[in-house]
């Protein structure tokens, strides 16, 4: 098989076309933003590749490379034959020696999972996507604040920091992040970080201390990221099995989308 490094997709319509409405072969990040591969050549640490057998496209990868951070992450993956996804991978395991390495697929898509897991990347539960269809209504959110300067040691220790957007990397890019706190008792309660400056906006992580956890905060967290972000849309990615999360984002004015679940993981090359 054959790598190339291309600059326009112009030629690979149909395969992509074809991919990507395909409920096995679907890719997630383009279903959620078909930007994700169009835009990829305006991104100056994006780059796209095709896998070619004979002269015929037999994978479409993109991934971004951010050198200093030793961290790659394939944005896109449209693929249904299992040796050209192994032939992109040894190909960045060679040009990236020792990166972290994340990738977010369609679960049922085993010509991605399989060479993930003979090569040993650990895989998180499958996630639900949920797009924002309606907003709630009589949800209080006088307890709800955006983040200030003063908040930020509380909103550190309270961060997770088992995830690539621990909360330093957060407010290193509120040209990207909205950060939302419940504030009581002067305490930080909880937190959402949620995007903003994107058409369809996305909450990365919500998070409220487990004794005031179901009490109202994780919806009015939700409801005012909503207001803030109008006009724009919102869309989340929810573990499958979590049930009640699920439940908080449905009262929020959430709905399950159908064909549009994934699945995260990630290995170092």
């Amino acid at each position: 098989m054959t790598i190339l490094e291309i600059a326009s997709f112009e030629a690979y319509t149909d395969f992509v076309s074809e991919l990507a409405n395909d409920p096995l072969y679907y890719d997630p990040h383009f279903a959620y933003n078909e930007e994700n591969l169009y835009g990829a050549m305006r991104n100056k640490d994006e780059f796209a590749f095709a896998v070619l057998k004979d002269g015929t496209v037999e994978g479409l990868f993109v991934w971004l490379i951010i050198p200093d951070e030793h961290y790659v992450e394939m944005m896109i993956g449209l693929t249904r034959n299992e040796a050209a996804f192994s032939e992109m991978l040894s190909h960045m395991e060679k040009r990236c020696p020792g990166y972290k390495a994340d990738f977010v697929v369609n679960p049922k898509n085993m010509a991605l999972c399989r060479p993930l897991k003979a090569r040993g990347a650990v895989f998180e539960a499958e996630q639900q996507m949920m797009l924002q269809t309606s907003v709630a209504t009589n949800v209080a959110t006088n307890l709800i604040e955006l983040y200030s300067e003063k908040w930020k040691e509380q909103y550190r220790a309270l961060h997770r920091i088992d995830t690539y957007w621990t909360a330093d990397r957060v407010l290193a890019a509120q040209d990207r992040f909205r950060v939302l706190l419940v504030i009581k008792d002067q305490q930080v309660q909880g937190y959402l970080d949620v995007t903003y400056c994107f058409d369809q906006n996305e909450p990365y992580d919500l998070f409220v201390k487990p004794e005031l956890a179901h009490q109202g905060y994780e919806l009015a967290l939700l409801a005012k990221a909503i207001e803030l972000n109008k006009p724009r849309e919102m869309m989340a990615l929810l573990d499958v099995d979590a049930s009640e999360e699920i439940e908080i984002f449905s009262a929020a004015g959430f709905e399950k989308v159908e064909g549009g679940n994934s699945m995260h993981a990630a290995y170092r090359f």
